[in-house]
């Protein structure tokens, strides 16, 4: 399945393709409120999802396989195939020519373990993307480090690597840090965890079933648009070559508190 989010006015739009967490497995429209937020401030964001089997026994022989080996071919393939489809898909949607995604100015962005396929993605062909937007990423077979420059903003939670640990330790944002090439930024929140990023709803069937460790005071739509405001900030600057980076780095006017913050871009 493929979700797109975009601004209403006529113009021509950089690019964020956003896959979710579990490599595809975790529905993107569950961050739909997070991304349409990304999308009004000047984007066209594609959300796309692994498309699996037919059979619920299907289903389980190709999860092992792709968490075991290389998954990225379907990502390329729904990327090749909105690349030729997205502009009259907005059209036909919106009922008018003109809204034009430019895919020359294209970020991948992603969260938990749906950064594991984009990032195999770009060490195959780094060339179809300028910028990464890593949210809380998670591998279970990162390895190769990168060469290429790629600015890449990185976030991770404090209550992600706690239990239930839904973020392995030595697999995740501070191993892809480490990973990454300058130019580079890390930014780890307090009192934060790893279903934050999804819609309300699913948010609290987190924290009903205990599927990652929550914070039970915590402000979703706050932490929505403090997400949002990063995610602009970096893609603006990466994407559209206005320097937004100050709503970043100026860390004392965050309306969270940080565990830890990570710089590299002078490079």
């Amino acid at each position: 399945m493929i979700y797109s989010f975009y601004p209403t006015r006529i113009d021509t739009y950089a690019i964020l393709f956003f896959t979710g967490g579990y490599q595809g497995d975790i529905p993107s429209e569950i961050y739909s409120d997070v991304l349409v937020r990304i999308a009004k401030h000047g984007y066209v964001v594609i959300a796309a999802d692994y498309v699996p089997l037919v059979t619920n026994q299907a289903n389980v022989r190709d999860r092992t396989l792709r968490l075991a080996g290389d998954h990225t071919q379907k990502y390329f393939e729904e990327l090749q195939w909105v690349t030729k489809r997205l502009e009259g898909r907005i059209a036909k949607q919106l009922n008018r020519n003109g809204l034009v995604p430019d895919f020359s100015h294209l970020g991948i962005g992603c969260h938990s373990a749906g950064c594991d396929p984009l990032v195999k993605m770009t060490l195959q062909n780094h060339t179809f993307s300028k910028a990464a937007l890593l949210l809380e990423p998670f591998s279970f077979n990162y390895a190769t480090p990168v060469t290429f420059k790629m600015p890449a903003f990185i976030l991770g939670t404090e209550l992600s690597t706690q239990p239930h640990v839904c973020v392995q330790a030595g697999k995740g944002y501070n191993h892809f840090y480490d990973m990454w090439k300058c130019p580079r930024m890390l930014m780890e929140v307090k009192g934060h965890g790893h279903c934050e990023m999804v819609n309300d709803t699913w948010y609290k069937t987190c924290q009903i079933f205990h599927l990652c460790k929550t914070n039970p005071d915590v402000d979703i739509n706050k932490y929505h648009s403090f997400i949002q405001g990063l995610s602009a900030a970096f893609l603006t600057t990466t994407l559209q070559g206005r320097d937004k980076l100050h709503y970043i780095t100026n860390t004392t006017a965050l309306p969270v508190e940080l565990m830890e913050f990570k710089i590299d871009m002078n490079c």
